[in-house]
């Protein structure tokens, strides 16, 4: 509890009508302990007009502030009772209200409220404006964003472009006189499935096709004289 005691303290350090204090009730403050009927610890009280009143409320700091706010009728640091704890803009302000008549104040009370209300709209509309704008900015930086997709290998240069740094499968399909387009179609969306499962793993894998028989020293290269489709995996970092 102490830790909200020290809190409350700091809340009202400034308010000129509220003290928050403590007393060592096993130490210098033994005397007015018993005075005042403290049996055990720690034990609340709230002093207001010359009365003490015992407090069995919550101990944490919400609860604490709801009973000085309540039972102490905390005044602000800045009043007219104590113009010393103003700041010098603060101190302006309450001096010009106290010379006006109540009819002035009355009327530059219903301005300012005004205006209160006025920048509570205004920041209504500014946030639905900041979250329309962040939805924009995802959309814009979406734009530059590369879809993966299943890539035709064409060269040497594609495939290293395409597969630096993570592992490749490729596909080698049957030539387009062999299968027809509606073969070749079936095959590509195997491999985008394929792609696509992968993602949702999030496994950072890339996937090429080539039509066999156009990468003759690539195929021969990889042994891949035993006929189509086939696949393959490579890493060039392995």
């Amino acid at each position: 509890m102490q830790a909200d005691w020290d809190q409350l303290g700091k809340a009202f350090a400034d308010t000129p009508n509220v003290v928050i204090g403590q007393v060592d009730c096993a130490g210098n403050g033994q005397s007015s302990c018993g005075e005042h009927g403290v049996q055990g610890y720690p034990t609340l009280k709230t002093w207001k007009d010359g009365r003490m009143s015992d407090y069995n409320g919550g101990r944490d700091l919400g609860s604490l502030k709801r009973e000085v706010e309540k039972k102490l009728d905390p005044r602000p640091a800045c009043s007219l009772e104590s113009k010393d704890a103003c700041k010098p803009e603060d101190r302006k302000i309450l001096e010009e209200s106290e010379k006006m008549s109540k009819a002035e104040r009355a009327a530059k009370i219903k301005e300012v409220q005004k205006e209160i209300e006025d920048s509570k709209k205004q920041v209504v509309e500014l946030e639905k404006k900041a979250k329309k704008l962040a939805e924009s900015l995802d959309l814009i930086k979406a734009g530059g964003q590369t879809v993966e997709k299943v890539e035709q290998l064409l060269n040497d240069e594609d495939w290293r472009a395409h597969c630096e740094g993570r592992t490749c499968l490729v596909a080698f399909l049957p030539h387009i006189y062999d299968d027809g387009a509606k073969g070749r179609n079936e095959k590509i969306k195997i491999l985008d499935d394929v792609m696509k499962a992968g993602k949702k793993d999030s496994k950072n894998i890339g996937y090429l096709w080539t039509q066999g028989g156009d990468q003759f020293e690539m195929e021969e290269a990889l042994g891949l004289q035993f006929g189509f489709p086939a696949v393959i995996a490579i890493n060039f970092g392995k």
